[in-house]
């Protein structure tokens, strides 16, 4: 980083924020090797955080009156590179030229490359040790989520394959089995389906699973069980009742250390499943030591119907889907919206108000007094300032444009996740 000028340091930002969504460009960019990333797996993924969280450090407060000059910097780069609009409807939103939106994106792009050096680019010095120091005394069991927020913020560049993942999982597990001398049994269908999340996050939850079981049941057995539901799959690890002395098998009670790394171990399971858009729930009862249920998304599977008479705006919400566990169906005709709702029985629909042929609110009526749509879930998108009045009408959920990715997916969440468990 020493080597580099500022100007080829913000060309650099500028050509990654540029290829936010290209994996590969970015995993190419100096930048990865800039910022200590050239040795994660996930480099193109924990580059992508970088930037997007640096644009969300230039997002003034709502409630600050002199910010006006900020917020067009901000929205400048959010606009264009996070949301991917293009320019001319970026300075439409925005009021300005497009000439006067390049000059205040050149002023965004210099404040936000000077921060992102001066956070990189520690004084000499600070050494390494001193950060070694800190990360050792961390006391056991603490949040690592933060850490890991890029497997909640970013698709998946690869999902999970859960068929080979299993195997790998259970490959790795075999030789602490082997100690304990307990057998694991994969009870599974045939064909597995791949799922929105990484690899590396699955195999980890599973093996801190099996790493806890395993030593509960000497001599026993563990099983997984693994099914299919419509949009999701149940990964169930069982061990059924330890032997008894009078079969010839003793047990030995864990050790109070042993305890404290197994709740260390299901802690950082049950973060993993959360920020990878699964459950993990426990049960422990007297006849069964160890039973986990694991409810993970399958990729790309929930059909989402958006009605919104931007095409740019339905490009976004596609691309915020890219590598998730929704699919996009989109229209820019508003009369279409029911006859595609019969047709692709989406699990949520997006709805866009201000729309030229037929408006929102009429769509959301028609939507919640017909036969067939009355019961999905509809999320009103739109720029004007009314979520009261989308609630009232019947809407589920209220966003306010521009949406970024982390919101609409969150919306989703909510919606189908209230669907899966509503009773009956």
């Amino acid at each position: 980083m020493d080597k580099l000028t500022r100007e080829q340091f913000i060309r650099h930002v500028r050509t990654a924020l540029g290829h936010l969504y290209d994996a590969n460009r970015l995993r190419e960019s100096p930048l990865v090797d800039c910022f200590g990333l050239g040795q994660r797996f996930d480099s193109s993924a924990a580059l992508r955080c970088i930037l997007t969280d640096a644009i969300a450090t230039l997002r003034p407060k709502p409630d600050d009156p002199t910010a006006q000059r900020a917020w067009r910097l901000y929205e400048s780069l959010f606009c264009c590179y996070i949301q991917q609009l293009s320019q001319q409807i970026v300075a439409d939103q925005l009021a300005m030229s497009a000439r006067q939106l390049r000059r205040e994106q050149q002023a965004a792009l210099e404040l936000l490359a000077d921060r992102l050096w001066e956070k990189y680019h520690p004084p000499a010095q600070t050494s390494a040790h001193d950060d070694e120091i800190e990360v050792a005394d961390a006391p056991a069991g603490s949040n690592i989520a933060p850490e890991l927020m890029w497997l909640k913020d970013s698709p998946p560049e690869q999902p999970a394959n859960l068929g080979e993942d299993l195997v790998a999982v259970l490959e790795l597990a075999q030789p602490l089995a082997t100690q304990y001398q307990v057998q694991l049994e994969l009870n599974a269908p045939a064909a597995l389906p791949e799922l929105a999340m990484y690899s590396v996050a699955l195999h980890q939850v599973l093996l801190n699973l099996l790493s806890v079981v395993i030593p509960r049941v000497p001599h026993g057995c563990v099983n997984i069980d693994v099914s299919l539901s419509q949009w999701e799959v149940l990964i169930q690890l069982q061990a059924p009742c330890e032997p008894s002395a009078a079969q010839g098998e003793m047990t030995t009670p864990a050790a109070p250390d042993a305890c404290a790394d197994d709740a260390d171990s299901l802690n950082i399971a049950r973060q993993l499943t959360l920020l990878s858009g699964g459950r993990l729930t426990l049960t422990d009862e007297p006849d069964q030591p160890f039973n986990a249920r694991l409810t993970l998304p399958m990729l790309q599977q929930l059909p989402i119907l958006v009605v919104d008479d931007n095409a740019d705006a339905l490009q976004l919400l596609q691309r915020y889907t890219t590598g998730t566990r929704y699919r996009v169906v989109g229209t820019q005709d508003p009369e279409q919206a029911l006859t595609l709702a019969e047709r692709f029985s989406p699990q949520v629909i997006v709805l866009d108000v201000m729309m030229p042929q037929l408006d929102g609110w009429k769509i959301l009526g028609r939507l919640r007094q017909h036969p067939a749509t009355w019961h999905i879930p509809v999320v009103v998108c739109t720029i004007l300032p009314q979520e009261k009045l989308a609630l009232s009408l019947g809407a589920n959920a209220f966003l306010k444009k521009p949406v970024t990715r982390q919101a609409f997916l969150a919306a989703l969440d909510q919606q189908t996740v209230q669907r899966v468990t509503a009773p009956g």
